[in-house]
């Protein structure tokens, strides 16, 4: 059996190889997954991942608003949520309580806070305020994509929860109105950009210092800008249906995905005890 080394409490800051950094963040960042009881099986529960967070502390775990509670996906009473992590078929697996107990949402900041003492000694990513440069190499973590089962005792199934990671720079640092249509706009708030595309499931998940692993914003969304416009035919290599078209109208955007500094968050943080 392989020995996976667990570190405790803050992890290290010291400068190392991404790979190293990584590594250490899979204790951290994990996913956040609702219990939703079944409608057609009673006693059952429909699963599903909602998103990416990380703890700051050893009992403070941070992650989006807009992961709990969507007006696309939002929170129904009755759900039941986990923070579950997969460290290569090992499961993470953190029960935690209920909305207004032990999760506290704040849908201006598009923040939520949850409260898990699940483990002592549980590993936390240091974080950072400071202004962020252009050009920083920066890193991201988490859960995209990700689907979790149960086994036949009810314990978490890890093999389709895949911890994905990715390394860029920060090519923005700005000020920007952000409004994703979900009733809680962010006028002129402070924003990091990236040129890589965050996608479902990255929500709430560390943006961190590539060689320390310092967080220093997390996880937003992304925007898309239309930069082209063309008819396009299209050659099939099978015969075509009747009544459909092989011409096609092809756009090309230019993508960038957002995330929110930290420091947009400092006083939320500071008030569940979150230090530097």
């Amino acid at each position: 059996m392989t020995h996976i080394f667990v570190p405790s409490g803050r992890l290290n800051t010291k400068k190392r190889d991404f790979r190293s950094v990584v590594s250490d963040l899979r204790h951290a960042v994990l996913a956040v997954v609702r219990f939703r009881p079944s409608q057609q099986q009673p006693g059952l529960f429909e699963i599903s991942v909602l998103g990416t967070g990380f703890f700051v502390s050893s009992d403070v775990f941070m992650t989006c608003w807009h992961v709990i509670d969507s007006p696309q996906m939002p929170h129904q009473a009755g759900d039941k949520y986990q923070l579950v992590g997969n460290l290569g078929a090992i499961p993470i697996s953190l029960p935690v309580g209920d909305i207004g107990t032990d999760i506290h949402l704040f849908p201006d900041q598009d923040l939520a806070i949850i409260i898990c003492k699940a483990n002592k000694g549980q590993p936390y990513l240091s974080i950072g305020y400071a202004d962020i440069p252009v050009g920083m190499e920066i890193g991201v973590a988490g859960y995209p994509l990700a689907r979790l089962a149960t086994d036949a005792s009810g314990n978490p199934d890890v093999k389709a929860l895949v911890y994905r990671v990715a390394k860029g720079v920060a090519t923005a640092v700005f000020r920007y109105d952000i409004d994703h249509q979900d009733g809680h706009p962010l006028p002129d708030t402070q924003v990091v950009e990236v040129n890589f595309m965050f996608v479902p499931g990255n929500s709430g998940g560390p943006i961190f210092e590539a060689e320390t692993g310092r967080a220093i914003a997390y996880v937003k969304g992304f925007r898309t800008h239309k930069i082209q416009e063309a008819a396009q035919q299209c050659f099939p290599t099978t015969q075509v249906p009747n009544g459909i078209s092989t011409t096609y109208l092809d756009a090309v955007h230019a993508v960038y995905s957002i995330g929110l500094t930290l420091d947009l968050v400092r006083d939320r943080l500071e008030q569940f005890g979150v230090k530097l």
